[in-house]
């Protein structure tokens, strides 16, 4: 006799697969769709950051709308500075990747051969003196980074526009989603809930990664200057790389070790010379990752490492390196959210690294008190 199956068990299985197949279909919308999504998704987060500026200025007397032309004006004027700066030097050192690989093999050849055998090791320096002019032809047919940014100068400029309008809009409307929904939520004790929380998580998630992201700032100053001091050319390009693939947790800071250790090969001479400069970011990157930022942030917002190397593999593969860069700001603002909307405790405390019963979340039942939003 067959199994017999319950309406109960039927209907759960049934919204099972619901969820399954909804899941699959955001899936797909986001990686076949991610052109829209992407300057939308980047907007937002980035109005997160600047959120705080913007009230600070609205504080002392801008209307907001100014504010936010203003701080969307000075964002977008800093990274075209930075860009019309550092686009020729990347391009410069782009262009010299396959002589910083060959001689980075005879530098880590040389290191072992100074061990065993002192004359081995100087008739390699010898070696590598004579082939210098085959590896110069070998960079020739390298890539040239002017000619990737020049075949996608239209969909990077559409891009930047698109974000940087969003942008203005989100800045400059506020509160504004919250507002209306506080309006179509019919009981009254609905609505000082939803603003209770709603700006909670607002100030909240601006607050972190605003803090995020003046860290990463302060420590692509600390690798300029320490680049300067050790004589690597270009110091605040390498400055300008550990800020931006810091937001990158674990593959971030070795990508940055890597980048500034072939461009050592190519700038100096002796083993000792050339691995100074990445020790020297290697130290300020533990300085700022077990001391920093755990000094800044607390551990009430530490996530669990499996998720986060987990969403650096999704976002990585839908939406590519801007993935990569939006993956720990969207883990962060589920986490955020997570914490604060009781239904979804328990997806936040597996999104937390902190043991079971810690308390280092805040619960659900006890928002920050907050006004009407105007």
């Amino acid at each position: 006799m067959g199994e017999m199956h319950t309406p109960g068990t039927t209907f759960r299985s049934l919204t099972i697969a619901s969820w399954l197949v909804a899941g699959l279909a955001v899936v797909a919308a986001l990686y076949f769709a991610r052109t829209l999504f992407i300057p939308v998704t980047l907007a937002a987060v980035i109005a997160l950051v600047l959120a705080p500026v913007v009230r600070v200025l609205c504080r002392l007397g801008f209307p907001r709308s100014a504010a936010s032309g203003l701080v969307v004006v000075a964002a977008i004027g800093v990274v075209a500075a930075t860009l019309a700066r550092l686009s020729v030097p990347a391009a410069e050192w782009f262009s010299r990747v396959p002589l910083a690989m060959a001689r980075l093999r005879y530098t880590f050849r040389e290191v072992v051969t100074a061990v065993q055998d002192m004359r081995e090791f100087t008739q390699n320096m010898a070696n590598l003196s004579a082939n210098q002019p085959q590896e110069s032809a070998v960079v020739v047919q390298g890539p040239d980074l002017t000619q990737v940014f020049l075949t996608n100068t239209g969909q990077l400029l559409t891009m930047i526009v698109v974000t940087g309008i969003l942008l203005f809009f989100l800045l400059a409307n506020g509160y504004l989603f919250l507002q209306k929904t506080v309006h179509v939520l019919p009981r009254f004790g609905d609505k000082k809930r939803a603003v209770e929380i709603g700006r909670a998580l607002q100030i909240e998630v601006s607050r972190y990664l605003f803090t995020i992201t003046a860290i990463n700032v302060g420590l692509g100053g600390a690798t300029a200057a320490a680049m300067a001091m050790l004589g690597l050319p270009d110091p605040l390009l390498w400055g300008v790389l550990a800020a931006i693939l810091n937001f990158i947790p674990y593959a971030g800071p070795i990508l940055t070790v890597g980048a500034i250790l072939l461009a050592s090969v190519v700038t100096f001479s002796t083993p000792v010379a050339v691995f100074m400069p990445p020790l020297a970011f290697g130290v300020l990157s533990a300085l700022e990752g077990n001391v920093i930022t755990p000094l800044l942030l607390g551990r009430s917002l530490s996530l669990n490492p499996v998720i986060v190397f987990v969403s650096l593999l999704l976002w990585g593969w839908l939406w590519g390196p801007a993935g990569l860069l939006l993956a720990v700001p969207l883990l962060v603002i589920a986490k955020i959210l997570c914490d604060h909307i009781e239904p979804l405790a328990v997806v936040g405390e597996y999104l937390s690294s902190l043991p079971p019963g810690s308390g280092a979340s805040r619960p659900a039942a006890e928002p920050e008190k907050a006004a009407m939003p105007e």
